[in-house]
């Protein structure tokens, strides 16, 4: 069951940072709004897999009172969220999959409304990737941080203060409104901004690339506070 939490916060993860690959490659000028209608139920399915993620963390935390298995849930969440994001980098596989997604999500929301997709052809790699898009990658990665260790970093933390729960709940909400603040002052204005202007893929990639280092980066802080 405990392997179900670290799944359940990979796909939330993954569900996160896909959307703004749908947003790319999901174009229909005819169904705008219904289209991000249909990205958005998407994306709410990423608040689902956090809510079987935090009761079996606090399951573990507070009734088994195992810090090594909420350290292993931990590290092993964040390395799965490396390998799921992987895939994005694929035009094949991201182009196909968001599709088939919003196919499937049309079918049921939409009543089957008839989008016809823009077809987006595969991009030429990009070798100054991240040239003059340091702000946009910094930002990323510090939204992605402190997002993911606001959630995850909790339980295993909480071993160390057990008598000050209350607080350490508090501070995560903090640092994760932060992160919030960042994502919509910062992020969000860019890649929607990019995508409007007919660009958008350069601004994905450095999403994506960011959001790896971040859980590459949580893996490494857990192998070394352990």
């Amino acid at each position: 069951m405990f392997i179900i939490a670290a799944i359940a916060y990979a796909f939330s993860i993954f569900i996160d940072v896909s959307v703004y690959h749908f947003k790319y490659y999901i174009q229909d000028n005819k169904n705008t709004r219904h289209l991000l209608s249909l990205i958005n139920i998407f994306q709410y399915c990423s608040r689902g897999f956090i809510l079987i993620f935090a009761p079996i963390m606090a399951f573990v935390t507070e009734s088994v009172k195992d810090k090594e298995e909420v350290w292993f849930i931990t590290i092993v969440a964040h390395f799965l969220v490396i390998l799921f994001l992987l895939p994005l980098y694929s035009y094949r596989f991201t182009s196909s999959f968001s599709v088939i997604v919003i196919k499937i999500l049309n079918r049921f929301f939409g009543k089957s409304k008839p989008i016809q997709l823009q077809i987006i052809r595969k991009h030429s790699r990009e070798v100054n990737l991240f040239s003059k898009n340091w702000v946009l990658f910094a930002s990323n990665y510090i939204a992605g941080f402190l997002f993911s260790i606001s959630i995850t970093f909790l339980y295993y933390v909480s071993f160390s203060f057990p008598q000050k729960a209350l607080i350490l709940s508090s501070m995560t909400q903090l640092i994760n409104m932060f992160g919030s603040i960042i994502l919509i002052i910062f992020i969000d204005p860019r890649i929607m901004g990019a995508i409007d202007d007919g660009a958008g893929y350069k601004e994905i990639k450095i999403l994506t690339t960011s959001r790896i280092l971040v859980h590459i980066t949580l893996v490494l802080i857990l192998i070394f506070i352990r």
